[in-house]
């Protein structure tokens, strides 16, 4: 594999370069092209406590579209009106991304996604052995309806993904004898590797979709839980065993843990690994605030890449070395996703701490008795037990002036 000379270095980012070495590389296979399929709208809607309103639905569908993902999973158009009036809305709005439905092995679910004008579908069925004892399914009872229901989707003109569901839970023989009699008799485009309980190591996941890809001549993808924080981790494994799509979500959102977060997944591909996705990543902010605020789920502040504080600063030595290069004290600037600097001032704060956010407020005569505001500042952070807000900040100033 060619690589940039410096991959690792630009004047916005600056990461490892041993992620570049020939070691690091020597047992990936990228393929040429990743594509991000989004589930935000299905799989993350199913996040417990969140509801979304079809004109939220399309809303959130047009923002992905302007971020650049290639394919959104509009929902699952036979759970309710709402739903499919959403996925109806979103497959006619003339998006640049082809929009999905997603389905059960069963023909009323296709039947509803055929008739909301998707042009391609994800079909689910259990195939992990935890999964087929909740079932109560029979190996041969996945594979007939499996055969049956994907030719059925594919009579109907969409595009079908099978999904198996529990796929790291699954036997290794019977998972490559369903896909291989899926694609082969029934005509399924793509399968799809799916850790529905985000149980799979990296290297674990990267084996099994490895053994799928050699046994099926279509693409591959990967739809993978966060479970024990490894979801964009191992999603990252599937793609370098040779998968081609990936399924994330916006803020990690969906059921327990969450699903592979599009800005974590999508972030790591473009500057870990150098694999370019075409996303427009000054929207990532953008799009996880509007996703945020219509699912009214909140993020944490240190949320990776657009948590309010991941770029933000309190401890005064931590500023006085930021404000010499900001690439010494992080990987890359928070303008290339959308996010911005800040300075908390607070009981950590030093005299750069402070200069620097007073300059931010338009104060640019900086008080000569910087070190008796300072004391103030964090007798008050102290006494509130946290940072202080620019009210409180410029109260302090007016004390200093007082006395």
């Amino acid at each position: 594999m060619s690589l940039p000379s410096e991959p690792w270095r630009s004047e916005k980012h600056w990461v490892s370069p041993y992620n570049f070495s020939e070691n690091a590389f020597r047992n990936l296979s990228f393929p040429e092209r990743i594509e991000i399929h989004d589930v935000t709208l299905r799989d993350g809607e199913q996040a417990p406590g969140v509801v979304l309103r079809s004109e939220e639905k399309l809303e959130i569908a047009r923002a992905l579209d302007e971020l650049g993902v290639h394919r959104i999973e509009a929902g699952m158009p036979v759970v309710s009106q709402e739903d499919f009036k959403a996925v109806k809305m979103i497959a006619a709005e003339g998006l640049k991304a082809k929009v999905f439905g997603f389905a059960r092995l069963v023909k009323q679910d296709i039947d509803a996604a055929v008739e909301a004008g998707v042009s391609g579908i994800v079909t689910e069925g259990p195939v992990g052995v935890p999964k087929l004892m909740q079932f109560g399914w029979r190996a041969e009872d996945v594979v007939n309806r499996a055969l049956e229901h994907v030719d059925y989707a594919k009579d109907h003109g969409l595009y079908t993904v099978f999904f198996g569901v529990d796929g790291t839970r699954a036997e290794l023989p019977f998972l490559k004898n369903l896909y291989g009699r899926v694609v082969e008799e029934a005509k399924a485009d793509a399968v799809a590797v799916v850790d529905t309980m985000g149980c799979a190591t990296p290297e674990g996941f990267r084996t099994l979709v490895g053994e799928v890809v050699k046994t099926v001549p279509v693409p591959v993808e990967v739809h993978c839980h966060n479970d024990f924080g490894l979801g964009p981790a191992v999603s990252i494994a599937g793609l370098s065993a040779g998968a081609s799509v990936v399924h994330v979500s916006v803020n990690g959102i969906g059921e327990r843990a969450g699903n592979a977060s599009l800005e974590e997944v999508a972030l790591s591909l473009e500057l870990l690994y150098g694999r370019k996705v075409g996303l427009r990543y000054e929207k990532l902010v953008e799009v996880s605030k509007l996703v945020e605020r219509l699912t009214n789920f909140k993020l944490a502040a240190n949320k990776p890449v657009v948590g309010d504080r991941v770029f933000t600063r309190e401890s005064g030595i931590s500023v006085a070395g930021w404000i010499k290069y900001h690439l010494g004290s992080e990987s890359f600037l928070p303008e290339l996703v959308g996010n911005k600097h800040n300075v908390l001032i607070g009981k950590k704060s030093g005299r750069h701490s402070l200069e620097w956010k007073l300059k931010n407020l338009g104060i640019d005569r900086i008080p000569e008795d910087l070190d008796t505001v300072l004391e103030k500042v964090k007798q008050r952070s102290i006494e509130k037990k946290g940072p202080l807000t620019d009210e409180e900040l410029l109260e302090c100033l007016q004390m200093k002036k007082q006395a």
